[in-house]
């Protein structure tokens, strides 16, 4: 697989394992700004044993997959089941939606639409978004707990882009929740922050297609009190 890092908060006694690289390639994605002219091929990634032998000490009650995407193979399918089956933990997924692992030992996806048009996802990320919506209902149906985010960035993933993907979501189950994210700006990209009366206003926008939003004003993350139990050390 390709986990690179693994970090544990001992106030949610939750660990988090994080993929490096993503097969989506987003103009305005916020991890150039953290992992800048990253060399894959120097990283030590860890495999499905050594990831497993690195959390029993911690025990976690709650695992979070996140961060870029993985490489489809069979660990990956077979992660949440190992991680449940060891742990009986929660075991949460945040993903772009485009790769999925097998649903056993699944608890809940968080998955992030970039894009309702077609057209304005491939501009975006490089990819169609077909594969992502498909797998949004098949989670779904499969009864695979559900939320979902997208990030407002003025004048690209606008205020109308965020309307009809709260109507999409709300095609599905008006009760999923979605949030309206903020864009943080990264150096040499064209995209500018929005202001928090431009996110009110995109969220306002969605107008009853979904029960449950709710918006943020960018800002940076916060790893207070979080402890690497294994990392490539790759922050600039």
């Amino acid at each position: 697989m390709n986990i690179h890092r693994v970090t544990y908060n001992p106030q949610t006694h939750s660990c988090s394992l994080y993929f490096i690289g993503c097969n989506f390639r987003c103009t305005g994605c916020y991890w150039k700004k953290i992992y800048p002219n990253v060399n894959l091929k120097e990283l030590k990634l860890l495999n499905l044993k050594e990831v497993m032998e690195i959390l029993r000490p911690a025990a976690p009650e709650k695992v979070t997959i996140i961060s870029g995407d993985p490489i489809e193979n069979y660990e990956f399918s077979v992660l949440p089941k190992t991680l449940y089956d060891e742990f009986q933990c929660e075991v949460r997924f945040m993903t772009n939606g485009h790769v999925l692992p097998g649903l056993e030992g699944l608890s809940h996806v968080s998955l992030s639409i970039k894009a309702f048009n077609d057209d304005l996802h491939k501009q975006y990320t490089g990819r169609s978004n077909a594969t992502l919506l498909k797998n949004f209902r098949y989670l779904y149906e499969n009864g695979i707990g559900l939320s979902s985010s997208s990030v407002f960035i003025p004048d690209v993933i606008d205020k109308q882009e965020i309307r009809k993907i709260g109507q999409f979501i709300g095609s599905v189950d008006r009760d999923i929740p979605y949030r309206i994210i903020g864009y943080m700006p990264v150096d040499g990209l064209p995209y500018r922050k929005p202001d928090y009366e431009e996110i009110k206003d995109a969220a306002g926008s969605i107008n009853g297609n979904l029960k449950n939003v709710v918006f943020s004003d960018p800002k940076e993350q916060d790893y207070t009190g979080i402890t690497d139990l294994f990392t490539n050390n790759l922050k600039r």
